[in-house]
């Protein structure tokens, strides 16, 4: 396939959620790493004023940032759904609608493009159709909704979607954590968690 038009690719319906989406991923990574090069410092008993600077305002912004990023994470996705509701299908590793009952969500499992199911799906009623609709009566749209030809490869990006999420739920972790060692006065102190900002560093 070759593109006829390179302007309709990159400003397509979701430019703006993706460009919103990395551009505040560049702050976040950047926090990540300068509070994981701080926290490397601290660890080794550097304790200097600038060092401590350097770990209280990247923390600041991961805790502020990485929430925001997770909700326009949600925006994209309910764009996704309105024009790519195949590629939204496939990351959710969702076969098929039950009739009259909301989607699950899958946590985990592993999709089978060939026998067309998830196998060994761990899944939680309704909340399919709670994050990816907003409402407890609407289905998302099913894989067996598409031609094979136009079903994205489910494996891969049903994997690759839960990764990117669980990291970012680890780094909302990290800023409300340092949130809480800010208030206790152990902030620049507790080795558990500077080893976890340092861990994060590169995840970002």
């Amino acid at each position: 396939m070759v593109p006829v038009d390179w302007f309709a690719v990159i400003f397509n319906p979701s430019f703006p959620y993706r460009l919103l989406h990395m551009s505040v991923a560049a702050f976040l990574s950047s926090a990540l790493f300068v509070g994981a090069s701080a926290a490397w410092h601290l660890l080794r008993g550097n304790q200097t004023p600038a060092v401590r600077a350097m770990f209280s305002m990247a923390l600041w912004m991961t805790l502020i940032v990485a929430p925001i990023q997770a909700m326009i994470g949600d925006m994209h996705g309910l764009n996704t759904l309105e024009h790519q509701p195949a590629k939204i299908a496939a990351i959710e590793g969702h076969w098929e609608n039950r009739p009259g009952e909301p989607t699950p969500l899958l946590l985990f499992g592993w999709p089978d493009m060939q026998q067309e199911r998830t196998r060994y799906g761990l899944e939680i009623p309704a909340l399919g159709s709670l994050i990816l609709t907003h409402s407890l009566d609407k289905q998302v749209p099913a894989l067996k909704e598409f031609a094979p030809e136009d079903r994205p490869n489910s494996t891969i990006v049903f994997w690759s979607f839960r990764l990117m999420a669980g990291l970012g739920m680890l780094m909302i972790l990290l800023g409300a954590l340092a949130l809480w060692l800010r208030y206790r006065g152990r902030l620049w102190y507790s080795k558990p968690f500077l080893r976890f900002a340092l861990w994060m560093g590169h995840r970002g």
